[in-house]
């Protein structure tokens, strides 16, 4: 009797973008996940802003100059890139190929315009594929109590923020699935992001058919 329990099925190999406005508290979500689950790496991006108190070259970002980013740009080495702000942001395509080697699904945290792309060029993530997340904040009353919480940004800035989420949050139909991430609550939003990986482990695909065809092709006789 053919055990299907016992053959290596397809197992896709997951570019998971998870995105959401600036103080939405994605990368606190995402530093929980990627502790929870060590069959995820995070991909580093590639920025032309600077550092922030405290964040290291290589972990946080990888903190390039304008020309070097446009090299890049030059070279094709991005997945994806875009510019927000007045700075640009990077997917190096790199990371991918590190994770996949690792046997490991890939965690992106990049802004809406990149998520994009790399739904549009779902042929070059071959042979992973995309899953996009939406990350929602409660309101944005909370939005910008977290803003202006962190410090960082002049008014001006924080405001040049606000109505970047604005215009982000009316993206959310080209996502897949959206998290909600309430005040002190990153483990909910942790849990129903694994739930979600889970279910697109198992989804069945062409992939997962090519897969199995040959195996119920198999002459079981004596």
């Amino acid at each position: 009797m053919l055990s299907m329990a016992n053959t290596h099925l397809y197992k896709p190999n997951l570019v998971i973008v998870i995105s959401g406005p600036s103080g939405s508290g994605k990368s606190s979500v995402i530093d929980a996940l990627c502790e929870a689950d060590e069959t995820l790496q995070l991909s580093v991006s590639a920025t032309t802003r600077n550092p922030r108190p405290g964040e290291v070259d290589g972990v946080n970002y990888h903190f390039l100059s304008k020309a070097e980013f446009e090299e890049h740009i030059q070279q094709g080495s991005f997945l994806e890139w875009a510019e927000y702000g007045d700075n640009l942001y990077g997917t190096l395509k790199s990371e991918i190929v590190s994770a996949r080697e690792a046997g490991k699904d890939t965690i992106l945290e990049i802004e809406v315009e990149g998520s994009l792309q790399i739904r549009e060029r779902e042929k070059d993530l071959t042979p992973a594929r995309s899953l996009l997340i939406f990350i929602i904040p409660p309101s944005f009353a909370t939005l910008e109590e977290r803003l202006r919480r962190r410090q960082t940004e002049s008014e001006k800035e924080l405001k040049q923020r606000l109505d970047i989420a604005k215009s982000e949050v009316l993206q959310i139909e080209h996502y897949d699935y959206w998290v909600s991430n309430p005040e002190d609550e990153v483990q909910q939003a942790v849990n129903q992001i694994q739930a979600i990986i889970t279910a697109e482990r198992s989804r069945i695909d062409d992939k997962l058919i090519e897969t199995i065809n040959p195996l119920l092709n198999v002459d079981c006789t004596d």
